[in-house]
């Protein structure tokens, strides 16, 4: 009886962008998950195994099948519901399934290489004949010799021997040596193999019995839990005990302990035999909170992140998969980790943007996180003090459950918040960039001794130069923006390409000398401090100070030995830092993020001066926080000030409402580019026909849906391409994703098409 193997082929291009079936020789064990070579369209590529059958479809009965030509490595298998993942993910982001098995399996991101084996002993006789009756292929069987686990690829081997193939047929035909594929990760010559262990997680309820809140650590050492953690910790335990997927939404106040009630739930975890991903949404977090959690856990804990090189991402896996590991904690791609008996995901901050994958597949954790416990049956948890709209919306209407805490732990409370009109300090003659109340708080900390952060979400040290005589303005070549200057370097730089220059002595337009620098960055609140406190050291943490692996590192523990007073910083100092000596935070411009061309505008704003007013009085030691607007009114920056999120929530959801937003309805955007503007503009045109062509179609005629577009998109030129964009916009996103492929694929059938690159992003958080 035949066998066959359905393969899904490691291609990049979508038309290919499917399962094919293979016969399998009888020679091969094959199994679901392991990776092959096929031929595909007369070329050797990979591709996994994603179902082994004695049966064809009806359509291919008739049809002479190719041949799987062997097992790349057959002792490493992607687990079935990983391979489930990512077809789920293929389909819920509008990405190829390939990509989305490269993102969740990353084991895979490497290539197939020919390698030349020694089979033989070169200490052998026969060998050693050799020696003298060929003295080329002794040679080259010496070189075989003298590499690690006698194997290397096949394109040194010959390099490194210096024979030709005739040689090197000989060596193969008369045994010597022999050829096999290996599977070598990128940046990593040596070949990886990984063993999946089956784990078994035993039936556990945990102890719900009332009792003391003293919660007892490996080390010895107890801590209290206040009444409200202890809920939340009973809540969470008896909705895994349920067995059932679930999600739960922890939404508490900054300082009220929530890293506390992660500890404990995942200590309670691990007695029952599960395991946990808890994830942090900057990379330059996992560090601080993998402290936090080995001080109590040890060698069980494990750091994933993008920034691991390759050969670092290969080793924690393997550790994973052996069991070594059962907590780790990561940004956003360790939500894939392949944990034995995962049963928690924790998301801390989860209303923060960089959950969502920037590049395909544009993946957001948190619906990554929610599709594992459905298929685990386990339990999401989302942590945070200014939750995200759609996570508090699914709370109230019941589709997830609510957990809060509303008070601080200890003697400690939210700090007040005064916010300071720049109108009225320009009208009073001070034209400097920190206020006359703030400049007194900072002087008032210095003198007694504690510490001020001080938050700007703009890098640099101006924003723009310009002419001022002809208003000409310094922009990137590549892209439709503005250059910033960086006194670092005496350069202009593009943050987007990274483009630089050094800035003009007179005007590129009129020849004018009068060239100003204009706006303000971190380097500038930098500089001004020092003149206005002379002496007082500072410390500043940005994208530019932080480019180092542990420059992150080395400024937060300066800052926590207090060695400076103040910490000027962009939104990676916003959240989940704690120092007991912080008693003063500043907000220098609150306007920067609330008149951006975005609905989320004025969340984004209430989520970001909340969560940098937490950073305040977090000790016994009270804290304050100033915020300069010049929009004193608005409702989001008030609600931050009040610490009143329940308020600011109820007047959201009602312009969300009006309005026809998420989480009420939503949207797919098409992000078109191309070298060309006038090819861009045509091709975003013809799509836009296309698609309102389809809305009067018999299919998607009377579904409520909306095109907004085409048009510019906010930056119109990035990185030498030009961009146009065209959203749709419904209630089911089932009708959405079939709408938009019905007008890409007919798109893609006409003469506009050719050379565009599409980008589709379902929901975009900007």
């Amino acid at each position: 009886m035949f066998r066959y193997a359905e393969v899904l082929v490691d291609v990049a291009n979508r038309r290919l962008d499917q399962s094919y079936h293979y016969l399998i020789p009888e020679y091969l064990n094959l199994m679901v998950g392991m990776r092959v070579l096929v031929l595909l369209q007369n070329r050797k590529v990979q591709g996994l195994v994603v179902n082994v059958t004695n049966d064809l479809p009806d359509e291919l009965a008739l049809i002479s099948l190719k041949a799987i030509l062997e097992i790349v490595d057959e002792n490493s298998l992607v687990p079935t519901d990983l391979i489930e993942l990512a077809h789920w993910l293929a389909q819920t982001t509008i990405c190829s399934v390939a990509q989305c098995l490269h993102t969740v399996w990353p084991l895979l991101n490497g290539k197939v290489e020919e390698w030349v084996k020694l089979r033989a002993s070169i200490k052998d006789s026969d060998v050693q004949t050799l020696q003298w009756l060929d003295v080329d292929a002794f040679r080259a069987l010496t070189v075989l010799d003298r590499a690690r686990s006698k194997a290397i690829p096949l394109k040194i081997f010959l390099k490194r021997a210096d024979i030709s193939e005739v040689t090197l047929a000989k060596l193969l035909q008369q045994g010597w040596a022999r050829k096999e594929n290996r599977f070598v990760s990128k940046g990593a010559r040596a070949a990886k193999k990984v063993a999946l262990t089956e784990g078994s997680l035993e039936e556990a309820s945990p102890n719900l019995d009332d009792g003391p809140n003293d919660c007892e650590l490996s080390s010895g050492r107890t801590y209290k839990l206040t009444g409200e953690q202890t809920t939340a910790v009973r809540s969470v335990l008896a909705a895994l005990a349920e067995g059932s997927p679930q999600t739960v939404l922890l939404h508490g106040v900054t300082g009220s302990g929530k890293t506390d009630v992660y500890r404990e739930l995942i200590t309670q975890l691990l007695a029952q035999g599960g395991d946990a991903i808890l994830l942090v949404p900057e990379i330059s977090l996992t560090s601080q909170v993998a402290r936090y959690f080995e001080n109590q856990f040890g060698e069980q804990v494990i750091i994933l992140h993008s920034g691991l090189r390759p050969r670092e991402k290969m080793q924690a896996w393997e550790d994973i998969l052996a069991g070594h590991k059962r907590i780790v904690i990561g940004a956003r791609s360790a939500v894939f980790a392949p944990l034995l008996n995962l049963r928690l995901i924790i998301l801390d901050e989860e209303h923060d943007g960089a959950y969502k994958q920037a590049e395909n597949p544009k993946y957001h954790a948190r619906d990554v996180a929610r599709k594992r416990m459905e298929q685990l049956r386990g339990v999401v948890l989302l942590g945070s003090a200014t939750p995200s709209l759609e996570a508090y919306a699914a709370a109230q209407s019941g589709k997830i459950r609510l957990l809060t805490m509303t008070r601080r732990i200890g003697n400690s409370v939210l700090p007040p918040v005064e916010i300071v009109d720049m109108r009225e300090e320009l009208m009073q003659g001070n034209r400097s960039m920190f206020s006359l109340v703030l400049q007194r708080k900072l002087r008032e900390r210095i003198e007694r001794g504690e510490q001020t952060m001080l938050f700007l979400n703009r890098r640099g040290h101006s924003t723009f130069v310009v002419c001022r005589e002809c208003g000409y303005v310094v922009s990137c070549p590549n892209c439709d923006i503005a250059l910033t200057y960086h006194t670092q370097g005496q350069a202009m730089r593009c943050h987007y390409c990274n483009h630089k220059e050094l800035p003009p002595l007179s005007c590129p337009k009129c020849g004018s000398r009068y060239i100003r620098f204009f706006g303000q960055g971190t380097q500038r609140v930098e500089e001004e401090l020092q003149g206005l406190l002379p002496g007082v050291p500072i410390l500043r943490m940005d994208f530019d100070t932080t480019r180092s692996s542990q420059a992150h590192q080395t400024i937060l523990e300066s800052f926590r030995l207090q060695e400076a007073s103040i910490l000027v910083g962009t939104q990676m100092m916003a959240k989940g830092l704690d120092f007991p000596n912080v008693t003063l935070v500043g907000v220098i411009a609150a306007d920067q993020t609330l008149n951006m061309p975005d609905f989320r505008a004025r969340e984004r704003t209430f989520q970001l001066l909340t969560q940098v007013a937490g950073r305040a009085g977090r000790s016994v030691k009270p804290g304050e926080v100033v915020i300069q607007t010049y929009s004193p009114t608005d409702g989001a920056i008030l609600r931050a000030a009040h610490h009143d999120f329940q308020g600011f929530f109820w007047e959201e959801i009602r312009y969300r409402k009006e309005r026809k937003y998420p989480p009420y309805t939503h949207i797919i955007r098409v992000l078109l580019l191309h070298e060309k503007e006038d090819r861009v503009i045509t091709g975003a045109n013809d799509l836009g026909a296309y698609l309102r062509q389809g809305m009067q179609g018999p299919k998607f005629g009377n579904t409520e849906m909306d095109i907004l577009g085409p048009a510019p998109a906010v930056l119109s030129r990035l990185k030498n391409q030009w961009r146009w964009q065209i959203s749709v916009k419904g209630i089911r996103l089932d009708l959405l994703r079939a709408f938009l492929h019905q007008g890409v694929q007919q798109f893609f059938k006409s003469p506009a098409s050719s050379g565009i690159i599409l980008n589709i992003e379902v929901d975009p958080l900007t």
